[in-house]
C-alpha cells in the first residue's frame, strides 16, 4: 500500500495552504521518477484535450475530474436537483502520482477483468481525512469477497477504496476509455433511497 497524504512529503515539497497549483505545475518539481512524470503530464494534457480539465482542490497536492449526476430523492421547483460530483481524484504524495477512482468510475474499473488483479493489489488504507470515516473503519481487518476472490481488508478507506499508484499505460487507457463514456453517456442518476455516496452494485 502507498504512503498517505499525510505523512509522505519530503522536506521542500510539503503543500501550502490554500487551493492547489496547476497539476503540471506541481508535478513537474513533486514526481521523482522522470517516466512517471512524463507519463501524468501526458495523461493531464489528454485529460484537458478531451475537456474533462481537473479542477484543482485544497490543502494538499489534490486534484479532480467532475461529472454531473441528477437526483430523484431531491424536487426544487418541480425539478429533480442537478449537481456535479468527482468522479476520480488525482493526487501527489509519497514522490509520484496517485488516482483514486470515486463509486461511478471505480464500478466501471472493476467489471473489466483485465483491471480486477491491478485493482486487488491497490487497496487504499483509512488515513483519518476530514471526512471522519476513520471512526467507523475496521481496525481489526477481515476476509471478505472481493473481485470474486477472499482476500485479507483492513481499515479501507471507505470513499476511494482503490489507489492506483504511477499507473501504468494499460491501466490509464482502461480508464480513459471509462472517463470517455461517462463523460458522453448523460447525468448520472440517483435513483430513489441513494445518495451520491451509495448507489449502485457495491
Amino acid at each position: 500500500m502507498p504512503k498517505t497524504p499525510h505523512n509522505s512529503h519530503k522536506p521542500g515539497k510539503v503543500p501550502k495552504y490554500g487551493r492547489c497549483p496547476p497539476l503540471e505545475e506541481a508535478a513537474g518539481f513533486y514526481i521523482e521518477d522522470e517516466v512517471d512524470r512524463e507519463r501524468a503530464l501526458a495523461f493531464v494534457a489528454w485529460l484537458r484535450e478531451n475537456k474533462l480539465s481537473p479542477a484543482a482542490g485544497t490543502n494538499g497536492y489534490n486534484w479532480y475530474v467532475k461529472f454531473n449526476y441528477v437526483n430523484h430523492n431531491v424536487i426544487r421547483d418541480g425539478k429533480y436537483h442537478r449537481s456535479t460530483y468527482h468522479g476520480v481524484y488525482i493526487k501527489l504524495f509519497d514522490d509520484t502520482w496517485h488516482i483514486l477512482p470515486s463509486k461511478d468510475i471505480l464500478e466501471q474499473f472493476l467489471l473489466r477483468d483485465d483491471m480486477k488483479e491491478i485493482a486487488e493489489g491497490s487497496i487504499f488504507p483509512c488515513y483519518g481525512c476530514n471526512y471522519g470515516c476513520f471512526k467507523k473503519r475496521d481496525s481489526i481487518g477481515r476476509t471478505r469477497m472481493l473481485f470474486g476472490r477472499r482476500i485479507f481488508v483492513k481499515a479501507a478507506c471507505l470513499r476511494q477504496p482503490i489507489c492506483l499508484t504511477s499507473p501504468s499505460e494499460s491501466t490509464l487507457a482502461a480508464l480513459k476509455e471509462i472517463l470517455l463514456t461517462r463523460r458522453s453517456s448523460g447525468d448520472l442518476v440517483i435513483g430513489e433511497n441513494m445518495t451520491i455516496y451509495s448507489y449502485g452494485i457495491f
